[in-house]
């Protein structure tokens, strides 16, 4: 039982030291059998989660201040690893007049105009509608009916990356860290990935769920066309702009459309 646990162990343990700041030891020698890192990347949205909800058990807390500490503290156990596609997405998708230069502006370590913008509108909205979220449920399920829709956020969140790796072209104007952790899911990887929606639906309850998936799909669909025409493809951070954005839907469609 612990051999043919042992591939999955450790390319979770791999997907955790990518995808966060956790300090695990993951093998990275064994290359045989192993489950690919990024089929784990919504179980790492779980963790994310659940340690960045520590705000929801000082009940004395106003709800924006709950909000805010959550949502640095995501930041913080990530290392801000998505927000850094986020700010590089938009610099060079909006800043940039064809594909090369596009891509080359994404590989730059400096913050434009752009993605300055995308920041605190990024933030702003997920915090307010976080603050929303909070405020909705505290006299209903309580804190852990907070908990439920945050753990949601950031599951599905991460699912919309993986499907964007297997509809669109890899691309890159250079050597790029991310590129080890693209690939095409198999069936396997794939059950491993989407038996996390499962605890959505333990989260949230079905209807939440379903107007989650709807929002996430048209999305998909919109942010499909726009890279294939913008880039031809994707790259590690038009992922990480899609898994921001993804986010702040699913608080908004959890919300029933109503913030």
């Amino acid at each position: 039982m612990v051999n043919k646990l042992s591939p999955y162990l450790t390319g979770f343990l791999r997907s955790v030291s990518t995808y966060t700041r956790i300090p695990v030891k993951a093998n990275w020698e064994e290359q045989d059998g192993v489950a690919h890192p990024v089929c784990f990347l919504p179980w790492v949205g779980l963790i994310v989660a659940v340690l960045s909800a520590w705000p929801l058990l000082f009940f004395s807390w106003s709800d924006e201040l709950q909000a805010i500490f959550m949502l640095l503290s995501a930041v913080l156990i990530t290392g801000a690893f998505h927000e850094d596609g986020l700010l590089d997405s938009a610099d060079g998708l909006v800043g940039g007049w064809n594909q090369e230069q596009r891509l080359a502006i994404m590989k730059d370590s400096r913050i434009g105009s752009f993605a300055a913008i995308t920041v605190v509108f990024s933030i702003l909205i997920k915090w307010w509608l976080l603050t929303q979220w909070i405020d909705n449920n505290e006299w209903q399920g309580g804190a852990l009916s907070v908990l439920g829709g945050w753990i949601a956020v950031h599951v599905l969140a991460r699912i919309l990356p993986l499907l964007m790796m297997s509809s669109l072209s890899y691309v890159s104007s250079a050597q790029s860290k991310s590129a080890s952790m693209i690939a095409k899911l198999s069936f396997r990887d794939w059950c491993v990935a989407l038996s996390s929606l499962l605890l959505c639906f333990i989260s949230v309850g079905l209807i939440s769920l379903l107007l989650s998936i709807i929002a996430l799909g048209i999305f998909f669909l919109i942010a499909r066309v726009y890279l294939n025409r913008r880039i031809r493809g994707f790259n590690g951070d038009t992922l990480g702009a899609v898994e921001q954005i993804s986010e702040a839907l699913v608080i908004f469609s959890l919300l029933g459309f109503a913030a």
